[in-house]
């Protein structure tokens, strides 16, 4: 027996060139094509996640420039990743879906060369397994970036295609969504230190190939996309914006026990490639390509720590898996099992929490990535499908004829606040587009301006459908402070276009204006009531609050994001409220006197009908411990004339 293991170990290493070992591998490789080729589903619906896929499906065919009007966590090609049937989105999505798989079917096809059938079953099975719970799209993406790349780093090709479409792909995925341009960007510099390091010839020429297809996309990308080169650098620098805002106002706090997982995951994982690196592995490259975008699923699945942890796990597992085909000795063999085994572990609880749509048995058997390639190839029967699924979906969202009909007969633009715009496709309304798509997003106070800009000026929408509502105890009034003052002047009730589910706003014939007036300054700490002043009649009272970022919570924020900052404030009928507010906006003055606190505050408010304000509040929530000590608020008085 111990003569047997290490022969039997050694057996599922070496491959055959044999004409039966070649047809067995063959075998593999198709049915992993077929069985994984990729599809989509339905993302049209009522809530926010389908209306903001409805608003990057709709974009490009509402004249807006990315950069110039919109910026949103999605990129201008975001329909890419979540498509819909707007246009020809779906078949173009079909196609990039194609492409993406056929890379990743050459990729794994180089890598299966001199491996054994043994081998290879068993990458398979693992692979899948990675799949089962819940690979996603954007891992699948950068895993076949990484399964491209890898073989390049040690053995150049004479001519350097595989760096020159990586670097290509990297701009796309870019296009499509920043985190996955910067996760794809991030591989591809790793990919050409380690040739450089590597040595050996056409090192450079692989390194410049990959610059060369980066650059030559970007050409390609900013006159079709942007349409100048300042609408492209306005939006790479709003796409920044964006993501340094997401930190502070998107975190969920991992409870302990997942966080420490989540870290361990990754720990073993690092472990694996500085071992592979040190032993000159060969699954050593395939990992250290795929180190750093670990850090960033880590990264995006714990700052906000629901369901998105439950994708970090099957990108690791995925990863262990095709670094399989690269091992080479026992050693190699068992420490990459151990992982996969200790990663699986650690996965399973995650997907058993958070599983949506499990494959099951249809991809086990292959029966989903069929019938994902037989809706490939029928594109109109396709369509035709999904748009039945989509008027389903919208059907609770239709508006009565007597509203809807006048607002299309008069081509009137259109936005809904703060972001359910499933109204818009269901009643094939024109939609006036704010920068930011959805007032969630907007996170911080360059945005808050920028979206207070838009509906003051001349492209403003005629009407708005205005809702009350809010995610993660946050509240649409003091989000975006500056956004609701503009509105505010800008907009009256329309009386004449009642609706149930929330209210019609019109653009004011003459708009009103602000003048906003320092009315002093309280310092408090955390934890301490803070007296509101009282207000003069007819003026508006703000509170500007200041929260300056310490050392630590500046690390924090990099690392894993704001935790929740709360106010938790007393009205003069002795009502308490407890909201999450945004750091980054909160400077920009929150309306405490009146603070209208639902749907029907807002519109008794908007009439000019009294409502309660806010007496006292006092700031508490674990996210403090990321700024200074001592809170400074500004109390602005205002009058709109």
């Amino acid at each position: 027996m111990s003569l047997q293991r290490p022969f039997r170990l050694a057996a599922l290493i070496e491959g055959d060139s044999g004409p039966r070992s070649r047809l067995a591998l063959g075998a593999v490789w198709l049915a992993l094509v077929l069985w994984l080729y990729p599809g989509f589903f339905s993302t049209l619906g009522v809530g926010l996640d389908p209306s903001w896929a409805w608003a990057i499906n709709t974009l490009p065919h509402t004249g807006s420039l990315p950069g110039r009007d919109v910026v949103f966590t999605y990129g201008p090609l975001g329909w890419l990743l979540m498509p819909a049937v707007i246009g020809s989105n779906a078949r173009w999505a079909l196609l990039f879906r194609a492409l993406v798989h056929a890379v990743f079917a050459a990729g794994l096809a180089r890598a299966l060369r001199g491996v054994s059938p043994g081998r290879a079953l068993a990458v398979a099975g693992l692979f899948l397994a990675a799949f089962q719970l819940g690979l996603s799209m954007e891992s699948r993406l950068i895993l076949t970036l990484a399964l491209l790349l890898a073989p390049e780093v040690r053995e150049p090709r004479r001519i350097p295609w595989a760096p020159a479409l990586a670097g290509g792909l990297t701009v796309l995925y870019g296009l499509m969504k920043m985190t996955l341009g910067v996760n794809a960007g991030v591989l591809l510099a790793v990919f050409c230190l380690l040739a450089i390091l590597r040595g050996g010839p056409g090192r450079f020429r692989a390194v410049l190939a990959a610059a060369a297809g980066a650059l030559a996309a970007l050409l390609a990308a900013v006159p079709l996309v942007f349409g100048s080169p300042g609408n492209a650098l306005r939006w790479l620098t709003l796409e920044m914006e964006i993501v340094h805002g997401y930190a502070a106002a998107m975190r969920v706090p991992a409870e302990p026990m997942d966080l420490f997982a989540g870290l361990l995951a990754l720990a073993i994982f690092a472990g694996l490639c500085l071992w592979a690196w040190r032993a000159r592995g060969g699954g050593a490259d395939l990992w250290a390509l795929l180190l750093l975008p670990a850090g960033f699923a880590f990264q995006h699945g714990f700052i906000r720590a629901d369901a998105h942890m439950a994708i970090f796990f099957p990108f690791l597992l995925a990863a262990v898996a095709l670094g399989l085909l690269f091992v080479r000795g026992d050693g190699e063999l068992r420490a990459a099992g151990g992982v996969y085994l200790a990663l699986l572990l650690l996965a399973l609880p995650f997907a058993l929490s958070y599983a949506q749509n499990p494959a099951g048995i249809d991809l086990t058997f292959g029966l989903k990535g069929l019938e994902n390639l037989r809706w490939a190839t029928r594109p109109e029967s396709f369509e035709r499908g999904l748009t039945r699924i989509y008027r389903q979906h919208l059907r609770p969202m239709r508006l009565p004829p007597e509203l809807a009909d006048p607002i299309r007969r008069d081509a009137l633009r259109v936005d809904v606040l703060p972001w359910e715009l499933s109204y818009l496709a269901a009643n094939d309304l024109r939609w006036a587009p704010s920068p930011t798509l959805q007032l969630y997003a907007t996170y911080t106070a360059k945005l808050d301006a920028l979206t207070a800009e838009h509906f003051a000026g001349p492209g403003s929408p005629d009407l708005l459908f205005v809702d009350y509502s809010g995610i993660d105890h946050r509240d649409m009034l003091w989000d975006t402070p500056a956004t609701w003052r503009s509105i505010l002047a800008r907009y009256e009730i329309d009386p004449g276009r009642p609706a149930a589910a929330f209210v019609v706003a019109k653009r004011r014939e003459r708009p009103l204006s602000w003048r906003l007036e320092p009315a002093g300054v309280a310092r408090a700490r955390e934890g301490e009531w803070i007296e509101v002043p009282p207000a003069v009649p007819g003026e508006r009272l703000f509170a500007g609050i200041d929260l300056e970022p310490s050392w630590t919570g500046r690390l924090e924020r990099r690392l894993l994001g704001v935790p929740p900052v709360f106010l938790h404030a007393v009205d003069d009928l002795g009502r308490r409220r407890l909201v999450r507010i945004l750091p980054e906006t909160a400077g920009g003055g929150l309306m405490m006197s009146p603070a209208p606190r639902n749907l029907g505050e807002l519109s008794a408010f908007w009439k000019g009908e009294p409502v309660e304000k806010i007496v006292r509040f006092r700031l508490e929530g674990p996210g403090l411990r990321c700024f200074q000590d001592e809170i400074r608020i500004r109390w602005v008085a205002g009058r709109m004339k």
